[in-house]
């Protein structure tokens, strides 16, 4: 009951106060990629704490590469890095930024060890 339930709740406790604290700490350019960063992440591993199965469905290392690849692409196109002028209407025009993106880091680090 612990890992389904509580664990998943701390996590967000965690990721809400800490990114709070980190805001307001950190200014500039360097803090928007720091807590760009720390945000990812920090949902990956909500994502994490949502799996509390231990049967594997599917055990093969290609579809953790292609979701760590996923993770990875999206972390360096919320940070700007890579702008890709049709991507990013393409993006646009079907709702793919803001909020959604940080659901499919969560889902990403659910599908990670499922």
């Amino acid at each position: 009951m612990y890992k389904k339930y509580i664990m998943p709740i701390i996590v967000l406790l965690i990721m809400s106060v800490g990114l709070r604290w980190l805001d307001l700490i950190l200014t500039g350019q360097i803090g928007f990629i720091i807590i760009t960063v720390l945000r990812a992440l920090l949902l990956f591993w909500f994502g994490l704490t949502l799996n509390v199965t231990h049967r594997r469905r599917n055990e093969t290392w290609l579809r953790k590469v292609i979701i760590s690849f996923v993770f990875i692409f999206f972390l360096v196109w919320d940070l700007g890095y890579i702008m890709i002028p049709e991507l990013k209407n393409l993006f646009d025009s079907i709702g793919l930024y803001g909020y959604i993106v940080y659901l499919i880091y969560t889902y990403c680090g659910w599908d990670f060890f499922d």
